[in-house]
């Protein structure tokens, strides 16, 4: 997998100390951790050196200041496919009608060459997929990244199909990649025998539940062992028609039992709830003043989650360098719940859409987009246009004159109705909003106080 080789040969391999409590947890849960050897010995490998300065202040400021002036910033947060190929065929995924068709995936180089021309306002990279681990690449890919940009926090998500390799990716990028704070989203949809059905697999006895699980506790052990103070790994579930019924249950067994990081629940993409003809549209329903049976779900189970972690019964705090860093990142998600609500609800916006502003889009075959929903619609394709096109140069696209006529758009297209994209909507508007940016500073000292001072790292 990796092209960077380690500095030293493996640490000899040391017997892990657990205590009563945590091998009676494992035990529990069904996680044999003597099965990875990444936990209890690792690679060893040489720091990049950087100067990049990673600080989200000056970022921000700029982008305002963009804006307010009528300019087009550099993009603060970017959604990167990285591979459209997948191993598991869940009926949910918004690319459900692509996965693994035959694509030209970018290069390491050809990326190299992207990021390098990406700008300097670039604080938060979410790589997704397909599974993003198929694509052998991914630890060089976010090494370039971080060689070539500002980032600071990057977003994995993944299906942690083999929890081995993802325990390995860990140890190279929290070592190569000092100043980076890495996240990793793997995905869960629920009890096991729900989750095993729902994420389906080409392999008879394929236990996906389990190994979600072991990548769970094995990331809570590596950091404690190694000192990767800067490593979150959290838990995301889809709200759908088909698992609505479970998820008080199944929350409860995360708040109480699994304790990741933290929880996210995402709504069922609209693009896919549209493809399903046996449910009237967004739009529709809300012409009849209804709700979905899961849309409710996720309004009463979203409000608990933030009234059990400003209540300090759920720990909702990131692995950050500073314990309000990490309160205001968790804040910013409660915030993007709470916009979620609304957009369900119909309520007034906490904010507007940054899309093609703040939040960019990068698919992977070289599509940009201001977002996902704009660059799949197999109606309407907004895409600003292909790197490979333009030599890689991506503000050639990102100003240019198509990306200009679809940055109009934004908010105001057929997409764009009853959108809750977190990562690419929510997110990049909070960022760069002075009022919301306010409340999460208020609700992350909230959460402070629910949690304790001592409970970050």
């Amino acid at each position: 997998m990796a092209t960077v080789l380690p500095t030293s040969a493996t640490n000899a391999a040391q017997p892990l100390t657990l205590t009563d409590a945590q091998q009676a947890r494992l035990a529990r849960l069904g996680v044999a951790i003597n099965q990875y050897p990444a936990i209890t010995q690792r690679e060893t490998y040489k720091a990049i050196f950087s100067r990049k300065s990673r600080d989200l202040t000056w970022p921000i400021t700029k982008t305002m200041a963009a804006v307010h002036t009528g300019q087009v910033p550099a993009p603060v947060m970017l959604t990167h496919i990285v591979t459209t190929r997948c191993n598991y065929l869940c009926s949910f995924c918004s690319f459900a009608d692509s996965l693994n068709a035959k694509t030209d995936d970018l290069s390491l180089s050809e990326i190299e060459q992207v990021y390098a021309t990406i700008g300097n306002n670039i604080n938060t990279i979410v790589y997704s997929g397909g599974e993003t681990t198929l694509n052998k690449e991914l630890p060089d890919i976010i090494e370039a990244a971080y060689r070539l940009t500002p980032v600071k926090s990057v977003y994995i998500i993944s299906n942690a199909w083999k929890p081995q390799l993802l325990f390995e990716i860990t140890h190279r990028l929290m070592q190569r990649c000092p100043d980076l704070h890495l996240t990793w989203s793997l995905s869960i949809e629920g009890p096991k025998e729900f989750n095993n059905t729902e994420r389906r697999t080409h392999a008879d006895g394929w236990d996906a539940w389990q190994n979600t699980i072991d990548t769970l506790e094995g990331m809570k052990l590596m950091r404690q062992r190694y000192g990767y103070n800067q490593l979150d790994v959290q838990l995301c579930t889809v709200c759908t028609p088909d698992n609505h019924e479970l998820l008080g249950a199944w929350y409860g067994m995360v708040r109480d039992d699994l304790q990741p990081d933290k929880w996210n629940l995402n709504l069922m993409r609209k693009s896919v709830q549209m493809a399903d003809h046996t449910m009237a549209s967004f739009e529709d329903r809300r012409k009849e003043s209804g709700l979905e049976p899961f849309e409710k779900t996720y309004l009463r189970i979203t409000q608990q989650v933030r009234d059990d972690v400003l209540d300090g019964r759920l720990k909702f705090i990131y692995h950050t360098g500073s314990p309000m860093e990490g309160a205001m990142k968790s804040a910013v998600d409660l915030l993007s719940q709470e916009a979620n609500r609304n957009t369900v609800t119909q309520k007034p916006q906490l904010f507007g859409c940054k899309a093609a502003t703040a939040g960019g889009f990068i698919g992977s075959t070289g599509d940009v987009s201001g977002c996902e929903e704009f660059a799949h619609n197999p109606v309407n394709n907004k895409s600003f246009g292909n790197l490979r096109d333009v030599g890689y140069d991506f503000m050639a696209l990102w100003r240019g004159n198509k990306a200009n006529d679809y940055r109009k758009l934004v908010g105001n297209s057929t997409e764009c109705q009853g959108c809750t994209l977190e990562s690419q909507r929510n997110y990049p508007a909070i960022l760069v909003s002075p009022q919301s940016l306010t409340k999460a500073a208020w609700q992350g000292w909230q959460l402070l106080q629910a949690a304790g001072s001592n409970s970050t790292n």
